[in-house]
């Protein structure tokens, strides 16, 4: 049995065999641990630790995510179960999401509004929700949503902020993003005039870098040097402004785009075989993460987007590089200096998987689809038995804090993030993939697969 610390070169759990089934009986698994947080309410459904705790209704670790994640089971198993909790999670969260505003960080502006934990997150998951159902509730959510960050907007000067940072995650990048795909839905004019000056005003703030491209000058309190990965850095900015462009036309967001993944190239770290972008833009930094949030999954969609709209066969390396120096790392079986004892969605072994099946929907090679499964021999290998049928996986959050481990239940940090990458290979295996993508993630939805050859 594992005991889940971080040491450098440490390999992680892991089943010697895998079978689709196995991948099946864990989100089912899965669900039994998260059941338990599980609250019934006459307007729906919401999940928590414990009676007294404040209601996290954000995509993080709350209601948005582990609803999305219900939707999704459903989508893969087909029971009716699933497809009721998820319209209770959904309809909990058309009715209440203004609860999310009271969590709000005491150094960032706007901070409750985030597409990452804020009221945009929940806006987030209820567009993946109406895309798939057409529920006209979520619906109304969404304009409400959309009504209240544009009241919340700040103007002047041809300026729109909310936060008053480029960031995707917590920051206005995300929000402007949102508010497209709103605007796009609901055919607003209004409002797609709104995410697009928003999306401007973070254009306006980029600049070329010494060591190559351009990047946005964005230190968070108390570091010295940049973050440029998706979450907070120029991956994720330049990404959001790569999308504008697709739903514009607009060449400055096309130039602000390839400028800003120029810089990532450039500041890349070559390693045996592959390059990965460093932890932050300090040329000493070798702290490489592999996941979502500061890795080389997440860094991949600037490149991805780039590619699929260009055909710029550069992007299409820059991500086949990006998988070669994972596996150069000994990922995803070993853990390494920027991925430690985590098997999340946001900076775990989940990600991996996703980013590898993502690579091997987008590009049909056969490889990247090996890697995904030795990800989900990891993820079975360091699953723990909770009772009752049920697992969770034991991982700390933060890389900074390795003996914190916790058994989240949520969708970034936990069970739910988890089982849907699970869920994702389970697809592939069976040779029909269908993922109702976020608006963070530009890899193929869907695809018909040889479901012989998969497996073979």
């Amino acid at each position: 049995m594992s005991d889940h610390t971080h040491a450098i070169g440490k390999p992680f759990a892991f089943v010697p065999q895998l079978e689709a089934a196995d991948l099946i009986e864990a989100a089912h698994q899965a669900h039994r641990y998260i059941e338990q947080f599980n609250v019934s309410d006459p307007d729906g459904y919401y999940w928590t630790g414990t009676p007294d705790a404040n209601i996290d209704l954000g995509f993080e670790n709350g209601a948005a995510g582990i609803s999305y994640f219900y939707l999704e089971l459903f989508k893969t198993t087909g029971n009716g179960e699933y497809l009721r909790i998820a319209q209770e999670g959904f309809r909990y969260l058309c009715r209440h999401w203004r609860k999310q505003l009271r969590i709000q960080n005491p150094n960032a502006k706007g901070y409750e509004l985030n597409v990452n934990s804020g009221v945009g997150s929940i806006g987030v998951a209820l567009l993946a929700y109406y895309e798939e159902t057409r529920d006209n509730g979520s619906l109304i959510a969404l304009q409400e949503i959309a009504e209240y960050l544009s009241e919340s907007a700040e103007r002047g000067n041809g300026d729109v902020s909310w936060t008053g940072l480029p960031y995707y995650a917590i920051g206005d990048a995300g929000i402007a993003l949102l508010l497209l795909r709103i605007a796009m839905v609901r055919n607003d004019e209004k409002l797609h005039a709104l995410a697009v000056a928003s999306a401007k005003t973070i254009l306006r703030s980029q600049r070329p870098h010494p060591r190559g491209g351009q990047a946005w000058d964005v230190k968070p309190p108390g570091y010295p040097h940049n973050f440029p990965n998706f979450v907070i850095g120029t991956s994720g900015i330049g990404y959001a402004m790569s999308v504008f462009y697709e739903h514009t036309n607009d060449e400055a967001f096309l130039s602000s785009a390839a400028a800003a993944a120029e810089h990532l190239r450039a500041i890349s770290v070559p390693l045996s075989e592959g390059r990965l972008v460093p932890l932050t833009d300090d040329p000493e930094e070798r702290t490489l993460y592999l996941g979502s949030c500061h890795g080389a999954s997440g860094t991949s969609k600037i490149f991805y987007q780039l590619y699929r709209m260009t055909g710029d066969e550069r992007y299409k390396r820059e991500i086949e590089e990006m998988s070669k120096g994972m596996l150069s790392l000994d990922a995803p079986e070993m853990q390494s200096s920027g991925y430690w004892n985590n098997t999340c969605i946001c900076c775990g072994t989940a990600s991996i998987l996703q980013f590898h099946a993502a690579l091997y929907a987008a590009f049909g090679n056969r490889a990247y689809l090996e890697v995904a499964k030795r990800c989900a021999q990891v993820l079975l290998g360091e699953a723990r038995e909770t009772g009752n049928g049920a697992i969770a996986w034991p991982l700390a959050e933060t890389r900074l804090e390795p003996d914190n481990i916790t058994l989240n239940k949520g969708y970034m940090h936990g069970a739910a993030g988890i089982a849907s990458a699970l869920l994702q290979l389970f697809q592939m295996l069976k040779g029909a993939f269908e993922w109702n993508r976020l608006i963070d993630d530009p890899y193929p939805a869907h695809g018909e697969l040889n479901s012989n050859e998969v497996q073979a």
